[in-house]
């Protein structure tokens, strides 16, 4: 957690790995990395990937003739470190004291994407570093992952939106559909690519990870 709180700039000798991959190499990692931690999701499992964690959680839709319907919903919840030492808004829910909390298991990884544990690892720490510098530089952050979603920074504030099939299928109530339809603020979960619910607000170009 501490290499990700960063006092300077990300140094292009700090990411050897990521110089030696090609954009399709880390985003083939990148993908990997994603699938397993929907494979966690789908287990009721949180997954601590350095900078926060992923989760299913609890939550609540209000549907029309004031019905309030129970759902499970994902959530990327930011480490609280991170987000004092970059003084970040985001949401504060809790993960669910019953739900375990594990770490991306890099050796799986590597078997399913075909490369050594080592660069899967290397890959997706210098990543997380890259990620780190936009924050510290102030920068706005679009963070892909396949067939999740998008995690976004805007003007200090963090967000995820979901993909609608990740959405469904991680909610076991049977609600989801009925919450997204009819609940405003749950549509607004929902990511949309290309869109987002962000106007620019910094002068530079959007940092887009990974790369």
């Amino acid at each position: 957690m501490q290499k990700y709180l960063l006092y300077n700039t990300v140094e292009p000798e700090e990411l050897p790995t990521l110089k030696e991959l090609s954009t399709i190499e880390i985003c083939k990692v990148w993908s990997g990395m994603s699938r397993h931690i929907y494979r966690q999701l789908l287990k009721k499992r949180a997954v601590d990937i350095g900078i926060g964690s992923f989760a299913v959680v609890p939550a609540q839709a209000s549907v029309a003739e004031g019905k309030v319907l129970p759902v499970e919903r994902p959530m990327f919840i930011l480490s609280k470190p991170l987000k004092m030492f970059y003084n970040l808004e985001s949401d504060e829910t809790k993960i669910p004291d019953e739900t375990p909390v594990v770490q991306p298991d890099y050796e799986e990884i590597a078997a399913n994407t075909h490369f050594r544990q080592e660069i899967v690892e290397q890959c997706v720490q210098e990543t997380l570093l890259c990620f780190a510098g936009a924050l510290r530089d102030n920068k706005e952050v679009e963070f892909s992952f396949r067939g999740i979603g998008i995690l976004a920074v805007r003007n200090k504030v963090v967000s995820m939106t979901f993909l609608d099939g990740c959405l469904l299928e991680l909610d076991t109530t049977g609600n989801m559909l009925k919450a997204l339809l009819e609940d405003p603020s749950m549509m607004s979960l929902v990511a949309f690519p290309g869109q987002n619910d962000f106007s620019r607000i910094s002068q530079d170009e959007v940092v887009t990870l990974p790369r």
